[in-house]
C-alpha cells in the first residue's frame, strides 16, 4: 500500500466512477484500475462493487475511505506545520536570561509572542557562564546578558540601552532619606550586601573603589553569590546593595527602591547575544531581527 494508491482509491470513492476520477486526477484510466487491483490484492478484500452506473464502496471500502480521510487531513496538517516552521511562525525559541535582565526581557518576549503566538518559548534563568556555555553548545539560541563579553569575537552583541547603577534599599536603611541622591560619604558604616568580589560585571569593585577614594571602605556584611541573593538580603533588611536600577522591578510588591550615588554615573548595558557559528531556524531569526531593526 502506498500514498498514490490511496489517493486513487479516495478519488474513485468520491466520484463513484473510475473514468471520472481519471479526469479529475488528469491520469489515464488503466493506471488507476491497475493500482486499485493491486490495493485489493494486498489487503485481501473487495473495496468496490462494480455496476452499470459506476462503482460503490463495500463495507471494507467505506472503512478504508474514512481512515484515508483522517490520514490525508493529518498529512495536510503536517505539510502546513513544516511550511510554518520554515516561515518562522512555528518552532521553538530558547532564551537564556540573567536575573537582572528579567524586567527588560519581558517586554521583548511579549512583543514577539503577540506576533508569533504559535512559537513555543523556552526560557532559562541562569548565571552568565552557564548560559554562555549552553549558547556555545547550541542548547540556547539567544542570551540576555550585560556589558560586552570576553567572547565578543565569536558572538554577535546588540546593546539594548543603558541601566544606571544605583543603591538598592528599603526605607529603614536609607542613609539619606531626605535626599534624592546619596553622597558617597553617607555610606560609611552602612551595612552593605554586595556581589562577590569576582562578580563579572564589576559592580562591587566600582563601588568599593569610589568609597576608598573618599577614605573609607564599605561595611560589607555579606558577599552574595548572585543578584537574586543580594536582593533577598536587602529585602530581609540586612543592608543595602549596588545594582542596576531596573532590578527593583523584580520585586514589584515590595518597599524596595533605588537612589543614585551623587556624582557617580556608572552604567550597565543590557545586551542581546547570539552566536555566529550556529544555524538558526527562521523563528529565531525573526526574534533577532526585532533588535537589528531597532536603532
Amino acid at each position: 500500500m502506498n500514498f498514490k494508491q490511496l489517493e486513487y482509491f479516495s478519488a474513485v470513492a468520491e466520484a463513484r466512477s473510475i473514468s471520472q476520477a481519471a479526469r479529475t486526477l488528469h491520469v489515464a484510466q488503466p493506471p488507476i484500475s491497475r493500482q486499485l487491483a493491486l490495493l485489493e490484492d494486498e489487503l485481501g478484500v473487495c473495496l468496490f462493487l462494480r455496476n452499470n452506473k459506476g462503482v460503490e464502496l463495500t463495507e471494507a471500502g467505506r472503512s478504508l475511505y474514512q481512515q484515508t480521510q483522517h490520514m490525508f487531513q493529518n498529512f495536510r496538517m503536517m505539510v502546513d506545520s513544516v511550511r510554518d516552521v520554515n516561515e518562522g511562525v512555528r518552532g521553538l525559541l530558547k532564551v537564556g536570561i540573567i536575573y537582572s535582565n528579567i524586567p527588560i526581557v519581558m517586554d521583548y518576549l511579549r512583543e514577539y509572542h503577540e506576533k508569533y503566538p504559535q512559537v513555543e518559548l523556552y526560557v532559562r534563568l541562569g548565571s552568565p557562564k552557564d548560559l554562555l556555555d549552553d549558547l556555545n553548545k547550541g542548547n540556547l539560541h539567544v542570551l540576555f546578558l550585560r556589558n560586552p563579553t570576553e567572547e565578543a569575537s565569536q558572538l554577535h552583541e546588540k546593546i539594548l540601552g543603558e541601566d544606571p547603577l544605583e543603591l538598592v534599599m528599603s526605607p529603614e536603611l536609607d542613609p539619606a532619606p531626605q535626599l534624592d541622591t546619596i553622597p558617597i560619604e553617607a555610606l560609611e558604616g552602612v551595612p552593605m550586601c554586595l556581589l562577590r568580589s569576582d562578580d563579572m560585571w564589576g559592580y562591587s569593585s566600582h563601588l568599593i573603589n569610589e568609597c576608598q577614594r573618599r577614605g573609607f571602605s564599605p561595611n560589607t556584611i555579606c558577599q552574595c553569590y548572585d543578584t537574586p541573593m543580594a536582593m533577598q538580603m536587602v529585602q530581609a533588611g540586612f543592608g543595602i546593595s549596588y545594582l542596576p536600577r531596573s532590578i527593583v522591578e523584580t520585586h514589584p510588591h515590595s518597599t524596595l527602591y533605588t537612589k543614585p550615588l551623587k556624582g557617580v554615573n556608572a552604567r550597565s548595558y543590557p545586551m542581546l547575544i547570539w552566536s555566529e557559528n550556529i544555524y538558526y531556524a527562521n523563528c529565531v531569526n525573526h526574534f533577532i531581527s526585532m533588535f537589528q531593526d531597532k536603532k
